[in-house]
């Protein structure tokens, strides 16, 4: 990626991203330590379950599926032309 890329993000003053990691990997170090091979499975699994759920954009089939409800008249309306 060009530099010109990166210049498109402002910098955020005091925000350090390396600090942030490495946070956030001792918080999940601290979590996961001392558990078996089948408990980090399940940890991942959970882990990977929640941002799954978190970042789920809804489907067109969803949204097609309430918009296709038709108003309480059209049944009124078609069964007078009958």
């Amino acid at each position: 990626m060009s530099d010109e890329f990166w210049k498109r993000f402002p910098v955020i003053p005091g925000f350090d991203c390396v600090q942030m990691k490495n946070d956030i990997q001792a918080k999940i170090y601290d979590e996961i330590k001392g558990l078996s091979s089948e408990e980090l499975v399940a940890y991942f699994n959970r882990a990977g379950r929640r941002f799954r759920e978190r970042t789920e954009i809804p489907t067109v089939d969803s949204k097609l599926s309430m918009a296709h409800e038709e108003p309480a008249s059209y049944d009124a309306k078609s069964s007078q032309e009958d």
